[in-house]
């Protein structure tokens, strides 16, 4: 029984270090986060959360859909990093929408978000999203930055990625449980 006790103590203890060393935070990502919490705590609430994000967008693309379509995929990916189900089939419907005519098979993935109510699946459909993004993205940024970010920890440790206009890291893969699992993986400009 004892060695029961003990092998079991001992998996805890190796499980609870590869998920701390695979979603750490340095002391100055906490120290940052707790300021950024505050910050936000302050903000104006006259703001609503889509032009939060279509402010935050840096990045200029050629193509006016495109750059419609990245803000649109941006409200998706923070109405996630909320677990917003609600929200995030509103963004998602949006974008739709936008992409239609220029690009229907990324449509039809934003689609399919909108239609889903789980939030859990929703994230599953936007990993795809972000990954029917990447060429676009890619492809049609002129100026300024896009963060394409990875979480080790997503889909029972396979991993995925997802864009952001910061450098910081808010996981749409787990919203709050591990706001800050993840890295930059790639900069694109």
């Amino acid at each position: 029984m004892k060695r029961r006790v003990r092998s079991l103590i001992s998996m805890s203890l190796v499980a609870g270090s590869l998920m701390m060393y695979s979603c750490g935070d340095s002391k100055k990502e906490k120290d940052d986060a707790v300021s950024h919490e505050d910050h936000e705590m302050h903000e104006n609430s006259d703001h609503t959360h889509s032009e939060k994000t279509m402010a935050a967008a840096t990045a200029e693309f050629e193509n006016e859909v495109v750059k419609k379509a990245f803000n649109q995929y941006l409200e998706v990916k923070d109405a996630l990093v909320q677990t917003d189900a609600e929200a995030a089939a509103e963004a998602a419907k949006e974008l739709q929408a936008s992409l239609e005519e220029n690009n229907p098979e990324i449509a039809v993935i934003a689609g399919n978000i909108a239609a889903e109510k789980d939030v859990n699946k929703q994230r599953e459909i936007f990993s795809e999203l972000t990954a029917a993004m990447d060429p676009v993205l890619k492809q049609e940024i002129s100026s300024g930055k896009i963060y394409k970010q990875f979480c080790p920890m997503a889909f029972e440790g396979k991993g995925d990625y997802w864009y952001s206009t910061s450098e910081e890291i808010r996981n749409p893969y787990f919203g709050d449980k591990m706001l800050k699992c993840g890295r930059v993986d790639e900069t694109i400009e």
